[in-house]
């Protein structure tokens, strides 16, 4: 028997092997199949189908690790059937990214698809595809080849995701900064690594300068407040990098952590200190040791000088003046004769520029 010969074998064995094993076994036996599978250039249509079939009932009863290592594998491989391709597409965006990025198997009509129902993260690896089809780049807001201006396509985008013409254009427009930072604050974990990725491309804004001379011993201050948990007095404290109160307050509270942990990177905070301030400053966060892994393994991966970048933006965000303001915000505002002086020369918040619109340039 040839080596070609076993191999379809073997992967017929495999396929009868999943439709009638047991259930714990399921992400082993897709990861093999898988395997098995991209091992062939070229399958028959039949084979196609029986793979197609088995690999996306196998899909929704996995954990996102595995079908994340299966969108690997997938991605790569020239000869992966659409429907299973689309499946992935359409999952969560580990999983997503890479078949987006580069899976020859999408095809313009899916890709708009995906736009129609999927969110900005989506978009964004579509955004990065190297064979972009004219009308999908058009859609958002690029300029393919042979175009020349964006189209009227762009209005085509689902409403939440109105802030991704703005972060795909690639244009200049300081306004494009503000809006990931805007999007940075409301949206979840995922979303918020491509924004903070992101960020070294977006048009720089006036405050980092300064952001980056701030004086190491300022993160000294932060610290002790945390240790103390002392939210609303690290609230205040935070407005001296130019921050305003109210949204000093919602970084500190957000009960992810993230905004604090990016807060941390760009003034250079070591994680030690970093660290503490998350598992001290909110009991939500320091209540999971799981979250505070996951929020170190981030740390090591946020470039400071992105984060200078959206905590700058932050600092030119208007204040809120909505009924959603945090009671915490309230508390800073009490106490801003009780703020530690800071002799780093950061300029007091009292003496920051008026803001007119609830965070809004």
């Amino acid at each position: 028997m040839s080596a070609s010969s076993s191999a379809q074998s073997g992967f017929h064995a495999l396929i009868e092997l999943a439709r009638r094993g047991r259930v714990e076994l399921r992400p082993t036996l897709l990861r093999v199949l898988v395997d098995q599978f991209v091992q062939e250039p070229v399958h028959p249509p039949l084979e196609r189908a029986r793979f197609s079939e088995l690999a996306c009932r196998l899909l929704d009863n996995v954990d996102v690790s595995t079908r994340s290592i299966v969108a690997q594998r997938l991605a790569a491989y020239a000869g992966t059937p659409g429907v299973v391709a689309a499946r992935l597409a359409r999952d969560v965006i580990v999983v997503a990214d890479p078949i987006l990025r580069h899976s020859t198997a999408l095809g313009e009509a899916e890709l708009h698809a995906i736009l129609d129902t999927c969110g900005i993260a989506h978009a964004i690896a579509i955004k990065m595809r190297r064979d972009l089809p004219e009308s999908v780049a058009r859609r958002l807001g690029s300029t393919g080849k042979g175009t020349n201006a964006a189209s009227p396509h762009t209005l085509d985008m689902a409403p939440q995701d109105m802030a991704l013409q703005d972060m795909v254009r690639g244009d200049s427009d300081p306004a494009l900064t503000l809006t990931l930072a805007r999007r940075f604050l409301t949206t979840d974990t995922e979303e918020r690594k491509l924004i903070l990725k992101a960020m070294p491309a977006c048009p720089a804004t006036a405050h980092e300068e300064r952001i980056r001379r701030i004086d190491r011993k300022f993160g000294e201050q932060l610290e002790r407040a945390a240790l103390r948990h002392q939210s609303q007095e690290f609230a205040v404290l935070l407005r001296r990098t130019g921050v305003p109160g109210d949204l000093a307050a919602r970084i500190v509270s957000d009960p992810a952590g993230e905004p604090l942990l990016a807060v941390c990177r760009a003034l250079e905070i070591p994680f030690g200190a970093t660290s503490r301030i998350l598992l001290f400053l909110n009991p939500e966060i320091g209540a999971s040791v799981r979250q505070v892994f996951a929020l170190a393994e981030w740390f090591e991966e946020i470039r400071p000088a992105a984060a200078r970048r959206l905590l700058g933006a932050w600092c030119m965000l208007a204040p809120a003046r909505t009924a959603r303001e945090p009671s915490l915000a309230r508390g800073a505002r009490d106490r801003t004769d009780m703020r530690p002086s800071v002799r780093s020369g950061v300029p007091s918040a009292d003496r920051l520029p008026a803001r007119r619109a609830a965070f809004e340039p």
